[in-house]
């Protein structure tokens, strides 16, 4: 008797009433499986434990046209109860019937109380609601509880009676009842209880809420649920809100069109029909689904909803309970409910609803053969894509497949290739093979689909497979005359691809000296990808060269510059024209480009470039100092990627490059070796990124003191560089820190001949940061005189370049050769300097070298930092804090008793020091406690005063 306590008091109040003589009534009112005859059966039970004499019925909705038939049931059994088989006919009078029942009913309250119960009230006899009718007015000061109950599902009259109202009518009689209680669904504590004798264990809240919105508390239905539940096989443990609301017990719906098999032959269909289109049902759309007028229809519908089987909100009609129109779909035939979704896609389309209203019966629905279902279709995928849901533009892509002729087909394929690239590009590779086959002929879409094809099957790392495919393509091209600007495009990208493979360090004769560019640009390609991929041939040729720095970036410009359909349109190239800028020293620029491909990547969903691009963001950031940045990106590419195969592809390869190098700057030695050390990892990442990994190996080995293999790796990188033609250090510098290892192990002619030739190829391509690493090299091994120019003119470029952290190395390395020529003074400012600039790149291992150098050029160092807010001396931080409050220098001055010429000393430093350029910054500043106590330092004076010193 779960959540029924004032349903049982108002029972017992009944039967209380009998006891004393007075007669009591009691009508219990609710929708099906509410607990209506399970109250009915409690009643007489406790009724018979309490000496009660108990009669009762149940009207049946196939014998409602059987006149007497309650009254009968009553008859039988009081008789039985008197012990008498005797009783007198009074046929076709039911004045008589009635009065002859109540001398029945009152003998047999002569040694007990009497409950009569009668069940479901609105499918019983009129003759037997004339009798109860009857009962009611004369119960007064009878020993005799009345408890009959009414489902919401009440019939019209059948025939010989009143109207609907009359008082022979279901609703006619239970208006003569004393009292008349609604039942309502289970509370959730009731729900709880339940399922936690199901599953043996606490139930979890949000599983209740999700059962009882599911079954609206109705006991009968929370019922059903846990035998299907049990059906199922699903473990307690594993039973979710996420599964209950996918549940759908056929059971329910046989139930409750059993207990409305009286009221019309349609309202199965009907059902069926609003399970499909709820909750946006209604009269003519549910009469076109049918095949009933709409007349009848809304008259069904309208009693469905009376009965509480259906409810009317402001979308439309739906049901009343989820549970329910999850039964009846799960009732009908796969087919049927295609069918029915078809015909409500085309009912819908008729009446122009709304866009996604009509796809989402689309999506299910058997094949329309419409040209509008297929736009329909395309529309809900490029929209879903535009939101980032890739899983859902990939459902309407395929669905679409089934409306599409064989001149839509390829374009759809295509599509679909994308999206699979998004999620990974091994699946992708799977796809559009399959696209690629089903394309016939040698049209635009298979050329554009194979170079799709090629770019995913590059991502994967396997550069030969790319290549193959394109130069199969484009032989295949230019035999059959294809047009112009197309075989001009497919010579570009195979010529992108032979330099990646080390077929040649420029270009083949596909694509045309940079001087002749802009005529053929305009002659030939006017496609924007045809001249995206020629622009790319140039740039990456002129940087693979190692001489034409300037033609590159030009290049890399004009190609990022072409419009995209989306964020997949050749990724790959487009992200490769970002590192040919940062390599030839627009790094800052390289920079915006890459975080706009992220944010284009993560807007459209696509993992597969956003990792790419988070993987190019880490080799800029490490290029320009910023580790943080570089950890954050690489984390990223690896943690948010394609999910792994087994296998490294380009972006998981190229990202943990960086990544271990970046983690062993920051002082995270342990965890830069577990990911730059890991056994037989050179076997498992593609061929094409193999040498970048030996060469962050390698600069690994070689700073734990492992020289020897620090140097095969360098050296074995250098060997497979050279291998594909790649000599430009600004790729990888990887003679630099092989000439220092060398130097390392006593070998300084095998030093000396790698940083010349090193320093002559910078200079040949011109970049300031490949310039400046190698001339770090050459300072650090060439003769005693010239170290410190040579190390100061690196420090110049590198700093031009905007490369912190390889400046902060080599004025580290300029102190410490100042140091040795007794320049002490100048050599304290360069380790500084560089102290300051390690810090601000978050540097770890460098900062703590300095810091030791510092103390050995006399130095003290007063804190762990130089810039920051922690860096501030007590007195700048009391400058600072009254500067952000808007005081003057002067008041400043007066108020800590200094001279304005120190305020301003102290104020250029702060500003230094928290890279701010004025006092509404310092406001700022101080608004987000940057200067707060708990942030700076505190120092005693006289240590401020040494440091300043």
């Amino acid at each position: 008797m779960l959540s029924r306590d004032s349903e049982m008091t108002a029972l017992d109040g009944g039967l209380s009433a009998a006891e004393a003589g007075m007669g009591a009534s009691l009508l219990l009112e609710g929708g099906i499986g509410t607990g209506k005859s399970h109250l009915v059966r409690a009643a007489l039970r406790t009724a018979r434990s309490r000496g009660f004499g108990t009669v009762s019925a149940r009207a049946r909705p196939g014998e409602r046209s059987r006149a007497h038939g309650v009254l009968h049931q009553m008859r039988d059994q009081l008789l039985c109860l008197l012990g008498t088989d005797r009783v007198q006919e009074h046929a076709g009078d039911g004045d008589a019937e009635a009065a002859g029942m109540h001398r029945l009913i009152t003998a047999a309250t002569a040694g007990a109380p009497l409950l009569v119960a009668i069940d479901d009230l609105q499918w019983t006899d009129t003759p037997s609601l004339r009798w109860l009718g009857y009962l009611t007015a004369r119960l007064e000061g009878l020993p005799v509880f009345l408890l009959a109950t009414l489902g919401v599902d009440r019939p019209g009259p059948a025939g010989g009676g009143g109207g609907p109202q009359s008082a022979e009518s279901p609703a006619g009689v239970a208006s003569f009842f004393h009292r008349r209680a609604v039942l309502q669904g289970l509370n959730a504590d009731s729900v709880a209880y339940l399922l936690s004798a199901f599953t043996g264990e606490h139930a979890d809240p949000g599983l209740v809420r999700a059962c009882r919105a599911a079954t609206g508390g109705n006991p009968l239905l929370l019922q059903a649920l846990l035998r299907e539940l049990r059906r199922t096989g699903l473990a307690p443990g594993v039973v979710s809100a996420h599964r209950v609301a996918g549940l759908g017990p056929v059971e329910v719906a046989e139930t409750l069109l059993t207990r409305l098999d009286g009221s019309s032959r349609q309202v199965g269909a009907v059902l069926d029909a609003v399970s499909i289109v709820a909750p946006g049902a209604s009269a003519p759309l549910v009469a076109h689904l049918t095949g009933i007028g709409a007349g009848e229809a809304a008259d069904l519908l309208h009693r469905l909803v009376h009965w509480g089987v259906l409810t009317e909100g402001q979308d439309g009609i739906g049901f009343a309970q989820p549970l329910v129109m999850s039964s009846f779909r799960a009732r009908m035939p796969p087919s049927e409910r295609a069918r029915l979704h078809a015909e409500a896609a085309r009912a819908l389309y008729a009446s122009s609803a709304p866009r996604e209203r009509i796809t989402a019966h689309l999506l299910p629905a058997a094949p329309l053969g419409e040209r509008w279902a297929l736009r329909l279709l395309v529309d809900a995928a490029d929209a879903a894509l535009a939101g980032g849901a890739l899983a859902q533009a990939r459902v309407c892509l395929e669905r679409g497949l089934a409306e599409c002729g064989p001149e839509e087909e390829p374009g759809l394929l295509r599509r679909l290739g994308h999206i699979e690239l998004a999620d990974g590009p091994e699946p992708a590779v799977a796809r559009l093979r399959r696209t690629v086959g089903l394309i016939q002929g040698g049209t635009e879409h298979r050329a554009m689909a194979l170079l799709d094809l090629a770019q995913a099957a590059a991502m994967t790392g396997d550069v030969p497979e790319a290549l193959r495919i394109v130069e199969e393509e484009a032989g295949e091209l230019e035999r059959s005359g294809a047009p112009k600007e197309l075989r001009a495009g497919f010579r570009a990208v195979r010529g992108l691809l032979e330099l990646l493979e080390g077929r040649g360090a420029r270009p083949k004769p596909s694509c045309v000296p940079a001087s002749a560019f802009p005529a053929q640009l305009s002659e030939v390609a006017r496609c924007p990808w045809v001249r995206r991929a020629e622009a790319a041939a140039q740039a990456m040729g002129a940087q693979w060269s190692g001489t034409q720095r300037a033609e590159a970036v030009q290049q890399a410009r004009l190609a990022l510059g072409e419009p995209v359909t989306t964020v997949n349109d050749h990724a790959l190239m487009r992200l490769g024209l970002v590192l040919v800028l940062a390599r030839s020293g627009a790094a800052e620029e390289a920079s915006e480009h890459g975080a706009a491909l992220l944010t284009a990547a993560t807007e459209e969903g696509s993992r597969t470039v956003a990792a790419l691009a988070r993987a190019v963001l880490a080799e800029c950031a490490f290029r320009t100092g910023r580790l943080t940045e570089c950890l954050e990106a690489a984390h990223g590419a690896l943690e948010r990627g394609p999910e792994p195969t087994g296998r490294e592809w380009l972006g998981s390869a190229a990202a943990r490059g960086w990544l271990g190098s970046a983690l062993y700057e920051s002082g995270d030695l342990d965890q830069a070796q577990r990911v730059l050390l890991e056994a037989g990892l050179e076997n498992a990442v593609p061929a094409v990124t193999l040498p970048g990994l030996l060469f962050h190996r390698g600069r690994l080995q070689v700073a734990l003191g492992r020289v020897g293999p620090g140097l095969a790796d360098l050296e074995e990188c250098g060997r497979l560089l050279l291998h594909r033609g790649w000599t430009n250090p600004a790729l990888w510098p990887w003679r630099s820190e092989a000439a220092l290892a060398h130097a390392r192990l006593g070998d300084e002619d095998a030093a000396r001949r790698l940083v010349r030739e090193e320093l002559a190829l910078a200079r040949d391509f011109g970049a300031p940061h490949a310039v400046g690493v190698a001339l770090r090299a050459a300072g650090l091994l060439g003769p005693g005189e010239e170290r410190a120019a040579v190390l100061a003119e690196s420090a110049q470029l590198l700093r031009e370049a905007g490369a912190a952290l390889d400046e902060a190395r080599v004025l580290r390395d300029l102190g410490r050769e100042l140091m040795r020529t007794r320049k002490t003074r100048q050599a304290r400012e360069h380790l500084r300097a560089a102290a300051a600039l390690a810090e601000k790149c978050a540097a770890h291992v460098l900062v703590q070298e300095l810091r030791q150098d510092m103390i050995e050029a006399g130095a003290r160092p007063r804190r762990d930092t130089e810039i920051g807010p922690a860096s501030l001396t007590p007195a700048e931080r009391r400058t600072a804090l009254l500067a952000a409050e808007g005081l003057t220098n002067r008041e400043i001055a007066g108020r800590l008793y200094v001279t304005r010429r120190t305020v301003e000393m102290h104020l250029s430093r702060v500003y230094r020091k928290l890279s701010i350029s004025d006092r509404r910054a310092l406001s700022l500043a101080a608004d987000d406690e940057r200067l707060s106590p708990a942030v700076c330092l505190h120092l005693p004076e006289h240590e401020a005063a040494e440091s300043c010193a």
